[in-house]
């Protein structure tokens, strides 16, 4: 296990790296760039000339973004039909999580391909259904 520095350290080892390209794969570049933009981070500011107000406001996008709607797009792109949790990590006759006690998940939460509508709908509403009796039984400690 590499430890990972502390916020600071990081970003004094990488001073004269731009904060719009410095992204994780845990947040889209796109996202990224949008929140340095709304905390006022121009895309050639460096890590080592961001203001502590800069970093705050940062902070504060990450962690309290509102995400206004405002409909739908032409080719369903703002449909997801793939991605969440392997299926290999869940008890499918419980939907009980394998890696901790007492999470039970189901529907678009899953990593199930499907076609939209029809298929997922009926694999939430099953899914849901088998979660919310398995966490019950759980809950009340008798076997299914």
């Amino acid at each position: 296990n590499s430890k990972q520095p502390p916020p600071q350290e990081e970003q004094q080892s990488s001073s004269s790296t731009t904060t719009t390209s410095s992204t994780t794969p845990l947040i889209p570049k796109r996202l990224w760039n949008a929140l340095c933009i709304q905390s006022n981070i121009q895309s050639d500011t460096t890590w080592g000339n961001i203001s502590k107000k800069q970093i705050r406001s940062l902070s504060n996008s990450l962690t309290n973004l509102v995400v206004n709607m405002s409909g739908k797009g032409i080719f369903k792109e703002e449909f997801v039909t793939a991605g969440g949790i392997s299926t290999k990590d869940v008890n499918m006759s419980t939907m009980s999580s394998k890696k901790m006690d007492g999470l039970y998940v189901c529907g678009e939460v899953l990593n199930v391909d499907g076609v939209t509508g029809g298929f997922n709908f009926m694999n939430c509403w099953s899914t849901g259904f088998m979660a919310g009796v398995g966490a019950a039984t759980f809950v009340i400690g008798e076997s299914l």
